[in-house]
Order: C-alpha cells, then structure tokens, then sequence
C-alpha cells in the first residue's frame, strides 16, 4: 500500500512524540526514596484497638487546659526561653504518661532548637514507624494558641490513650520547634531519618486545628496530601464515615501543604500528610492568637479523627512492598478497532495478596476529558476503576475499539486497601490515535 509523504511525516512525527516512562511518586521512585520492607508476611494481623472506646478518652475540658497553659507561656520562637520553658513542660507531660521521651537537638542555617520526641514501641520488634507531630514554636508576637497549640494539645491527647494499647508499628509524637522559620527542625529529623535509613510509613502532621465560627466550618476538615500519600486521606475518610457520631466531620481532600512540618519527610521521600481546618482564622500570625479565640469542641472532634487516623496506621502490618507489584501496559496498532491490555503481577502473590483499588485512565493530551472508545455505537470515557484482591495477577482488556483521535496519557494507579493501604504504585505511557482504528503506544523504555 502507498503511503502519502503526509502520513510518513505524521507517523515519524508520532514516533518522537510517543514514549513510555515510569512516574513513581517521590516515596517511590527516588534514590532517596523509603519504602516498606516485606517482612513477617505469615504473621497474622494484629486486631486493632476499638476506635470507639479510645475516642470517649478524648477530654474536651484537657484539650483546652493544653492549650491555656501553652497560652501562658507567652510568645515563644525558637531559641527563646520561653520556648526553652515550654519545651521542658511538654516533656515533662510526656514522662508523667510513662513514654520514652527525648530531647533531639538540630542546627540549620545558622539556627538552632531541639524537638522533642516520645515513642510507644510496636510489637514483634517492629522496624515500621507512624509519626503524628505539631510544632510547640510560635511567632514572636503570638502566644501560639491555635498556631501551633492545637495541634500540640491533640498530639498530647492523642499520646496517652494510645500509650495504653499495642500496635503493630511503632508510634512517634513529636513535638518540632523552627517551624515557623522554614521548618528547620522537621527538615533536621527527616534528613537524619533518611540517612539512617528510617522504614518511617507515614507522617501526620496536626498544625491549626482548632479555629471554626460557621456550621460548614465546625464540621469539616482539611487533609492536605500529595499523590503518593493520598492513602493516608482514605483512612482519614474512611474512619470519619465508620464513626460518624464520634466525630462529625466531612474529610476534605486537597493538594500538598508545603508549609507544614509533614513536607519536610516528603522531601526525603516519605509519606506525609496534614490536617488543617476548614476555616480563614483572621487571629492567626497576630497578638490575639488565643484560646478565647478558639472553637474547642471543633479542636476535641479534629483529635478524635486524628487519633483514628494514626492508630489506624499504626495497625498496618508491613506485609511486603510496592517493589512487589508491577504494572505492565502493552498496545496493539492493527488494521482492526484497536485493543490494549494492563497486567498487573504480584511477585510475592505466593506469600500474601494485595489488596488494592485500581484506576486506568486514557485522557487527551492536548484537550481536555478522556478519550473516548466508542463500541457499537455506544461512547464511553476511558476511565475505568475496580477494586481486586490480586493473588498472582490480574489483567484488565479493551479490545474491538475505536478511539477518538489525538495524543493521550494511558495511566494506573494501584492504591492499597483493607490490610495494604499503604501500598501507592502509579505508571504512565504515553502515545498517540493516528486514526479511530490505528493506535500507537510504545512500551516502556
């Protein structure tokens, strides 16, 4: 058949622009990155703490004691003895709930602190970590109510009922000062975390948490995270639609805060996260950041969450790793409508099963919404979504299609569920529909 010098220039032209890449999210696909090791994989899981009953040890009237005698320090930015002052009463809190607790000093650019660090250790000599932590520095004209001592209040709160309980993954609280100066002590302990080589699975970070005047306000929350921690949103979400009467709160999803100290272990290519409130607090970063200002049942229904959210977490046991799952994406370009396949393998399948939600998407590159496949007659977006518990492998078929014309983006994205939440794995190729019955997809470099 002769092929015009137009459909020649198109196909080369198609064949520069067509390519496959792997977009691992940071946690994953850096040489910095952290992941969790596959270990103990026929230990049975561990039955988790009833929510319901630690929720009810959650005091309103404590909460706001915190955050009063906090209040009283005054304005404390790091390096001050205020701070200092602080910093030993809120370790002198953590020694009367019988944790361990310690003192780890930083220095960056030119300042120096020290955050303070409390641990429930896992059991089976768990090498797996949660963090929940707040910042205890303020501004130096604030007393620090609710910036940060909200979140303080509930890291506190949240410490002592979990203290009474076991997990399958050991729990840090952690109290960061310099965060106000640019993260300084968060960005200290996550680099040596990553030096050292930490299995940290997640960091929930609680900073201004406490603040809400409307009832849309009073009963919402925001849970900042990127892609490759967006697991930690479905639990969030998850434990707020199991309990709705323990904790009155829509979970609201949005993108990456990098203004708070869970970014700084996202860096080094960590899973991070944080909860802010669903509101503009016009006392914040001012001399009137205090308690009077505050909403404490809001701040008492925002530690509930936050409290099943990381034991939750803390419940996870680390079966085994993304590095067990692959994706494979294969194209067909023929004469017929085309097909494309997805093949998902779980290398460890023998040992365990991976629990996991899986999206496949094609969407168009140079306009927007999905491609569309059309199927007697019928149109349907290219945006497929089923939950699979994979054994061995799981393959997913569109064959006898055509597709609308134009450069696309096939992605899948593999987010874990029920006892593998943390699993996060998404791959993306790129190619183009030269016409409804001619696809070009390139595989993987």
């Amino acid at each position: 058949m002769k092929i015009s010098a137009s459909k020649k220039s198109m196909d080369l032209l198609a064949f520069f622009l067509c390519f496959s890449l792997v977009l691992l999210p940071p946690a994953l696909g850096s040489s910095s990155s952290h992941y969790i090791t596959a270990t103990q994989k026929s230990a049975a899981i561990h039955i988790s703490p009833d929510l319901p009953e630690m929720f009810v040890q959650v005091s309103e009237s404590r909460l706001r004691s915190y955050v009063q005698i906090i209040q009283e320090f005054g304005p404390h930015p790091t390096g001050s003895p205020a701070l200092d002052a602080l910093g030993d009463y809120l370790y002198s809190e953590f020694t009367a709930m019988n944790i361990s607790v310690k003192y780890d000093p930083w220095h960056e650019k030119k300042k120096s602190g020290k955050n303070i660090v409390a641990t429930v250790p896992g059991i089976h000599l768990a090498t797996t970590t949660v963090l929940i932590c707040a910042h205890y520095d303020s501004l130096a004209i604030s007393p620090g109510a609710e910036d940060d001592g909200s979140g303080v209040a509930a890291v506190l709160m949240i410490a002592d009922i979990m203290r009474q309980y076991s997990f399958n993954t050991t729990v840090k609280f952690v109290l960061f000062s310099g965060e106000e100066q640019g993260l300084l002590g968060s960005r200290s302990y996550a680099k040596n975390a990553s030096t050292t080589n930490d299995n940290i699975i997640g960091v929930l970070a609680l900073d201004k948490i406490g603040y809400a005047v409307t009832s849309e306000e009073g009963n919402s929350l925001r849970h900042h995270a990127n892609p490759a921690s967006a697991w930690m949103v479905n639990i969030s979400r998850s434990v707020a639609c199991r309990y709705p009467n323990e904790i009155e709160l829509t979970v609201l999803s949005l993108p990456e805060d990098p203004e708070s100290d869970h970014f700084s272990f996202v860096e080094q290519g960590y899973a991070g996260s944080d909860f802010v409130r669903n509101a503009t607090n016009p006392f914040y970063h001012t001399s009137e950041d205090i308690a009077d200002h505050m909403n404490f049942s809001y701040l008492t229904k925002v530690c509930k969450l936050a409290l099943g959210t990381i034991a939750s977490m803390a419940c996870l046991y680390p079966k085994f790793s993304n590095h067990d799952l692959k994706i494979m994406m294969q194209g067909s370009r023929l004469s017929n409508p085309a097909q494309f396949s997805v093949f998902v393998e779980n290398i460890n399948g023998a040992a365990d099963t991976a629990n996991v939600t899986i999206t496949v998407t094609m969407k168009h590159l140079l306009r927007s919404g999905y491609v569309q496949t059309i199927k007697q007659g019928i149109t349907t977006p290219c945006n497929w979504s089923v939950t699979k518990e994979i054994k061995q492998s799981w393959e997913f078929n569109v064959a006898g299609r055509s597709f609308s014309r134009g450069f696309f983006k096939l992605e899948v994205i593999l987010s874990g569920r029920a006892d593998d939440l943390y699993l996060y794995i998404t791959q993306q190729t790129y190619g183009v529909i030269l016409s409804p019955f001619r696809v070009l997809m390139i595989p993987r470099l």
